[in-house]
């Protein structure tokens, strides 16, 4: 009964989406600077996932390839998330650097480690690892800067909260996956982990973007 339900999570899970975008939608006009690039990041997910059903449904074996693209381009939207919310409270030159290396190592990993028709395990496992740094970055800057008093009214504690919690569950399924791809049971877990996750990391956003109405 568990492994159906998780097959049946896996399939609807992307859905979740379309609260955030809803929102998102509702909230446009109070969206500006580190909540606009999250709401890129909704657009952006929702358009990668038609594309993969689409090409799914044309019977395209392999779509592996694109979520080399997606990787690459969920990693620089959140990053434009905490450059834009950072400012100056960390070195904007560091966070450039950030950016620059990853975008480097994905691409290396690409052509030399996981090719581009394999799961980019390493990639994302070193995405995850770098937001969770970021996320923690985030919260110091929340507890120094920002009224701590009432952190649930700030739109960024929901996002950030809901990255931490995304990438952090992830790091272990993709170190997982690495280990246990022979068991297909296990694998099965895992993914059910990670849509539990995706789920999560959708419902903190849209809250966070409901809050933007109090700024």
């Amino acid at each position: 009964m568990i492994n159906d339900f998780l097959i049946w999570f896996l399939d609807y899970v992307q859905y979740f989406l379309i609260l955030p975008l809803a929102v998102g939608i509702l909230n446009y006009k109070y969206l500006k600077g580190e909540t606009m690039a999250v709401f890129y990041y909704i657009l952006i997910a929702i358009f990668f996932e038609i594309l993969s059903r689409t090409l799914m449904h044309l019977k395209v074996r392999n779509t592996l390839p694109f979520l080399h693209l997606y990787t690459v381009v969920e990693f620089s939207i959140f990053w434009l998330f905490y450059y834009r919310f950072f400012k100056v409270f960390y070195s904007p030159l560091g966070m450039k650097v950030l950016l620059v290396t990853f975008l480097l190592f994905a691409i290396l990993n690409a052509i030399f480690l996981q090719k581009i028709n394999t799961f980019n395990t390493y990639a994302r496992g070193f995405e995850s690892l770098i937001m969770i740094a970021l996320s923690l970055m985030a919260f110091n800057k929340i507890i120094v800067e920002l009224d701590t008093r009432y952190p649930t009214s700030q739109p960024v504690f929901w996002v950030n909260s809901a990255l931490l919690f995304y990438f952090s569950g992830n790091l272990v399924v993709f170190v997982m996956s690495n280990y246990i791809s022979g068991d297909n049971k296990l694998l099965l877990v895992s993914w059910g982990i990670h849509a539990i996750l995706m789920a999560i990391l959708n419902s903190f956003i849209a809250i966070g973007l409901w809050q933007t109405r109090r700024q």
